[in-house]
């Protein structure tokens, strides 16, 4: 009966983990587009205010589904239509960039509490 519950057990504990790192995923992801999109409204000259609902704008469309793709598609149209320049690489390489970011800034955040 111990083996059941060890398995049981271990189980619980793959799951939990799996859990886990599904939230600290999102968590990561969420953070990583808000500081693109605050990187971007201030490219694109947008006040304190205009740049808030620029990123929740941004932060919505990863919620809808294609995530990433689309964020990266209206951010190429609002520069494109407020004539800053930058290439889909460079729009790439900030997305890692700020990546790295969200992590070292979640983590600073989880390793407080």
């Amino acid at each position: 009966m111990t083996n059941v519950m060890s398995f049981e057990d271990r189980g619980r504990a793959f799951e939990n983990q799996f859990a886990m790192n599904e939230e600290i995923a999102f968590k990561i992801k969420a953070k990583t587009t808000s500081l693109v999109a605050q990187w971007a409204a201030d490219r694109i000259g947008l006040d304190e205010h205009q740049s808030a609902k620029y990123i929740i704008e941004i932060n919505e469309l990863v919620l809808i589904g294609k995530g990433e793709s689309l964020v990266k598609e209206k951010l190429i149209a609002d520069f494109s239509a407020n004539n800053v320049d930058i290439s889909e690489h460079a729009l790439e390489k900030l997305f890692f960039l700020k990546a790295e970011q969200a992590k070292r800034q979640l983590f600073k955040e989880i390793t407080k509490h």
